[in-house]
């Protein structure tokens, strides 16, 4: 038996990731174990997984077998743990003595779990749905683990009834919450891993997120970032339904929360271009809150080869979107992603990505070059026919339009006053100042110098002055 009394969480991924870190943290510490800032202090760690890339998984395991060797209790969830993965088929594999039986038994199973099995660091896998089942699990490594008083966290009928989303997570930053509305993903693009390592989307109740919502605010956090697959593939139930109108679910849900007395800051991530409407523009105008910076994912400017990646959107509709918000809302910015040297992809195709920089000044751009991910159709039924050469020239030209781009954004952004939302301050000691750091209603990063009391600032808006910037970071003074 090992006596676990401290924990430490590794997040890899996206903000759902991050934020159902924070509900994991919640169950954890109804145990009463307490939260620890590395691998080395800890008794238990847990990974909490992406999966998006090859790559990502790769990187979990270096991390798990460094843990391993510190003697730690090591534990991985998330996006890797597929919805075929559990617990029990791991145990039922290591519990045979037989080896041609374990092996027929790993043919069964998902390539994750063959490789936890091999890997032999990894004590135990569960599906981030399920981390109700945490207690039953840390009990066969120190009997003292009690079963949670979950009415600490979330009311439920019974834990047949749990729900993890519903819980209320142990925030990160008490001026800052994610809230998920929404998990799971049903567009299946042809390069992506998501939907079988999150499986269908699934919409929270209205009810629950608004309440959600609302409690955070009474417990002093200023900004709201509304997470999801799709974000605004958010689905309402048929009574709300009848209140909708001219709206969609997601721009009613929207809609809603913005008007949430106290509330500062609201923000969504990330959308799907297919579900973007006029009444979204339309709530977004309306609520000055909003922030004024939307991560849009286009993945590239060829409608052909948006249509091979099973987007379901076309460039001229994407295009034809930003076009209408950027003229109902003057200082909107948008950022996006995008993929270069997807299977098939010509001269031709990547020119067209280059003329979208070129027309819409993005303010930030994720750019990857594709790599085949196993289990989807790209990967399975396509050709990875561009060189990794041209992948990566096509990555470098793009890079330069972006810089390009957000160049002039910010050039013209001097002069103007930005509402700046403060993460950190920090003492400079080669201009031996005090500089606050944070991110603007408009999506900037941005840095000022501020008094010796700068510290206060943190989790504040404050109103700053753009004298200067470089690259992707802008710099002012206080107003």
């Amino acid at each position: 038996m090992q006596i676990i009394q401290k924990y430490f969480i590794k997040t890899f991924g996206c903000q759902m990731n991050y934020s159902d870190s924070e509900k994991l943290s919640a169950v954890l510490e109804s145990l009463q174990l307490e939260q620890v800032d590395s691998v080395e202090e800890a008794d238990l760690v847990i990974f909490n997984t992406c999966s998006i890339k090859q790559h990502a998984e790769d990187r979990v395991f270096g991390h798990v077998n460094n843990a391993k060797k510190l003697g730690k209790i090591v534990a991985i969830t998330g996006c890797m743990i597929r919805n075929t993965s559990t617990l029990k088929d791991l145990q039922k594999i290591r519990s045979l003595e037989d080896n041609n039986k374990k092996l027929e038994k790993l043919e069964k199973i998902d390539d994750i779990l063959k490789r936890i099995e091999k890997n032999k660091s990894v004590d135990f896998v569960f599906r981030i749905e399920d981390m109700k089942n945490l207690p039953e699990i840390l009990v066969e490594y120190d009997s003292e683990i009690k079963r949670p008083n979950f009415e600490k966290i979330k009311k439920f009928d019974s834990l047949e009834n749990f729900d993890y989303l519903n819980i209320s997570p142990k925030l990160t930053e008490k001026y800052r919450a994610t809230v998920p509305i929404m998990t799971g993903c049903d567009k299946f693009c042809t390069y992506c891993i998501v939907p079988f390592a999150r499986g269908k989307e699934r919409s929270r109740k209205f009810e629950d997120i608004l309440k959600e919502c609302e409690n955070h605010v009474k417990n002093g956090v200023i900004e709201i970032t509304l997470v999801g697959q799709n974000v605004n593939a958010y689905f309402l139930d048929d009574t709300n339904k009848k209140t909708l109108q001219r709206q969609t679910d997601f721009s009613y849900l929207l809609d809603t929360v913005a008007k949430i007395s106290g509330l500062k800051r609201l923000q969504f991530t990330s959308p799907h271009p297919r579900h973007m409407g006029e009444d979204m523009i339309e709530v977004i105008a309306k609520h000055k809150k909003i922030s004024r910076c939307i991560h849009l994912p286009v993945q590239s400017g060829s409608s052909r080869i948006l249509q091979k990646m099973g987007r379901e959107h076309n460039i001229g509709r994407y295009i034809d979107f930003i076009e209408k918000l950027q003229k109902a809302v003057p200082d909107m910015m948008i950022t996006t992603d995008i993929i270069v040297g997807f299977c098939s992809e010509t001269d031709e195709d990547f020119q067209k990505t280059i003329d979208l920089f070129e027309n819409q000044n993005f303010l930030m751009a994720f750019i990857s070059k594709y790599s085949a991910r196993k289990g989807t159709v790209s990967a399975e039924k396509m050709i990875d026919d561009v060189s990794d050469e041209t992948k990566k020239t096509r990555l470098e030209i793009l890079t330069k339009y972006l810089e390009k781009s957000v160049q002039k954004l910010n050039k013209n952004l001097i002069g103007k006053i930005e509402s700046v939302l403060v993460d950190t301050v920090d003492f400079n000691e080669k201009k031996n100042k005090y500089i606050a750091k944070g991110r603007s209603h408009t999506g900037r990063t941005v840095l000022c110098e501020v008094g010796e009391r700068g510290k206060a600032f943190i989790g504040k808006i404050i109103l700053v002055k753009i004298i200067d910037f470089q690259k992707f970071s802008v710099f002012g003074e206080l107003v």
